[in-house]
């Protein structure tokens, strides 16, 4: 991966209406509407991912399907994170706090529980190389916890929750650590990836997944010894949980796996996709095996 960053156009707008013959001074107001709401038509159709949400996955939970946010923002559907104390410095536990504030403008207190907490946050850089899904504990309409800020650099810190009776909701801020700072190369797509004595294999290995559209995405655990691990705990009331980010703008898709109530015989983890755009992604994959959460990365391409 080079320093080029990749500059993503949207097709040119509708070219301007030609005059008629025979019709002076300005359009009635009619005219202009209906060519307002033409062009608004042809924005949300003619650029994709734009206005219109992907084909979902079946959904887990209260992940319902449609789109839902993908944390590039810090506001949506009446919803808006607001930080309270957000990492300045490097260290190994910094402050972070913040509030979501609902569309009376008051912190939200009340929350579904999903994947057995009522928000889960995420940090990461970037290059993609720091990645952190933590739990933050709620005091009077304040979230707070402490993150690990190993290098400087331009972070982003994800909110994803669900309000009662609402649908679920991701948000997101960005944050700066200044001074000196080594970003690292994104890794290339690879069939397998090991953590604390466990591979974890693709089992379609390099296969493109689809954009736009529904796919599926299968892992297989294998322990130290090359056979399947038939022994998943469950993080998070479910056996693996991913999280894919665009390596571009760093928007965030949730896998949904399809869970089981027994743990998987051949050590297979399934997940359905639904990806919004093309190019790379960066999946994060936490399993639980010996008491242990372990993580492992790939990248992968989509389209």
């Amino acid at each position: 991966m080079t320093d080029t960053k990749t500059v993503r156009t949207s097709p040119p707008g509708t070219p301007a209406a030609a005059p008629r013959k025979g019709v002076r001074g300005p359009l009635p107001w009619i005219v202009m509407a209906a060519l307002f709401v033409a062009a608004v038509v042809y924005i949300r159709t003619a650029v994709p991912g734009e206005g219109t949400p992907a084909p979902a996955p079946s959904a887990h939970g209260s992940h319902a399907a449609g789109f839902h946010g993908d944390g590039l923002s810090d506001a949506q559907d009446g919803y808006r994170l607001e930080p309270v104390t957000l990492p300045d410095t490097r260290g190994a536990a910094v402050p972070l706090a913040f509030r979501i504030l609902g569309p009376d403008g008051a912190p939200v207190t009340g929350y579904a529980t999903v994947l057995d907490e009522p928000l889960h946050l995420y940090v990461v850089r970037e290059d993609l190389s720091v990645y952190q899904h933590l739990h933050p504990t709620l005091a009077d309409g304040t979230w707070s916890t402490t993150v690990s800020v190993p290098d400087g650099g331009v972070y982003r810190m994800y909110a994803d929750f669900t309000p009662l009776n609402r649908n679920p909701t991701v948000l997101g801020v960005p944050f700066v650590i200044a001074g000196d700072t080594r970003y690292v190369p994104l890794a290339l797509p690879a069939a397998s990836a090991t953590a604390g004595g466990f591979t974890v294999r693709r089992v379609d290995g390099l296969a493109r997944l689809p954009a736009k559209a529904p796919g599926t995405l299968r892992f297989q655990v294998l322990d130290a010894a090359g056979a399947p691990v038939t022994a998943l705990e469950r993080y998070l009331g479910v056996y693996a949980h991913v999280s894919a980010f665009d390596i571009y703008d760093q928007a965030l898709t949730h896998l949904h796996p399809a869970d089981s109530a027994a743990p998987p015989a051949d050590g297979i983890l399934t997940f359905h996709t639904g990806f919004r755009q093309r190019g790379e992604q960066r999946l994060f994959l936490q399993f639980k095996a010996g008491g242990t959460v372990h993580e492992v990365a790939f990248t992968v391409t989509v389209g």
